[in-house]
């Protein structure tokens, strides 16, 4: 009996010392399978998006590239189409007289310069003048430099021509200034003289216009024609010219052979020239009250 009792205690207090196992897992292996678990689970989703963002960076390449490559093709039709685009008038206000803003050349249209007397070097006379050209003129008085003068062909040589003139008519012909208030050159560009606000030296109720050169020898070219139309026209549109000015050769008012037979030929056809003094006509001005005297003035 005893016996028994002793092995029954015995295997009780062996029940004692070891621990049954547990049916749940312990908490580091559960760790461990965690960790596991979540280490399998990074690597298949690591494994399953790296095809998506090896998609997503050549997507974004091929549309930079498409950017630049239009971005260039823009730039290059821009260039060309400048390249090719005719340049445009300004379309700054364009004041034709003799306070302008003398930074740039005014225009009267299809490339007629108009050059102010500060521009062609024109010098300060002294007496300045004193007979005021009231507006709008009736007559229109065209001439020629003559004495086998060259036609000009550029600002330069022009410039040149003017300023002797000018010394020439105060030198040599004791005029108070050059004669004309305009000067048309072969390339068709118009050289300011006495202007609008003064009286040339030929006749008070006129605007002088002169062809640069001498035109018994030489051929008005096309363009200097052209300057001297759109100068009269100008002057019509701003009320410096009478609508229906007259307009005259200066071998109609005097014994002369200005305008040179060739510049003559050329304005008879023109729509004002007026046939005074030829033919029997009445003389020039006379409606006006001018005398045959007026046109032979020295001032």
């Amino acid at each position: 009996m005893k016996l028994l009792l002793k092995v029954h205690s015995e295997r009780t207090a062996r029940r004692r010392r070891t621990p049954e196992p547990s049916l749940t897992p312990s908490r580091d292996s559960s760790r461990i399978n965690s960790h596991n678990a979540n280490s399998n689970g990074n690597a298949n989703r690591g494994h399953d998006r790296s095809p998506s963002k090896r998609l997503t960076r050549n997507t974004i390449l091929l549309i930079t590239l498409i950017l630049l490559v239009l971005a260039t093709g823009l730039v290059v039709l821009f260039v060309e189409l400048n390249r090719s685009r005719p340049v445009l008038p300004s379309n700054k206000a364009i004041y034709f007289g003799n306070n302008y803003d003398h930074d740039t050349f005014p225009n009267l249209g299809n490339g007629h310069l108009v050059i102010d007397r500060e521009q062609w070097g024109a010098a300060k006379t002294t007496p300045a003048l004193t007979i005021p050209l009231k507006r709008p003129i009736p007559y229109v008085l065209i001439t020629h430099i003559g004495v086998q003068s060259l036609p000009c062909e550029n600002i330069y040589k022009c410039s040149i021509k003017m300023r002797t003139i000018q010394d020439s008519a105060v030198a040599e012909k004791h005029l108070p200034d050059i004669q004309s208030n305009f000067y048309v050159s072969d390339e068709g560009n118009i050289y300011v003289g006495r202007g609008w606000d003064w009286a040339n030296t030929y006749a008070n109720q006129t605007l002088a216009v002169t062809f640069m050169g001498d035109y018994g020898r030489f051929r008005p070219s096309a363009k200097q024609i052209e300057g001297v139309q759109f100068l009269l026209a100008h002057a019509v549109a701003n009320r410096n010219l009478e609508v229906d000015y007259k307009l005259v050769a200066q071998n109609q008012t005097k014994s002369s052979k200005s305008p040179g037979a060739y510049v003559f030929r050329e304005i008879r056809s023109w729509p004002h020239f007026y046939g005074c003094n030829m033919d029997g006509a009445p003389a020039c001005g006379i409606e006006l009250g001018m005398k045959p005297e007026s046109w032979n003035g020295n001032q």
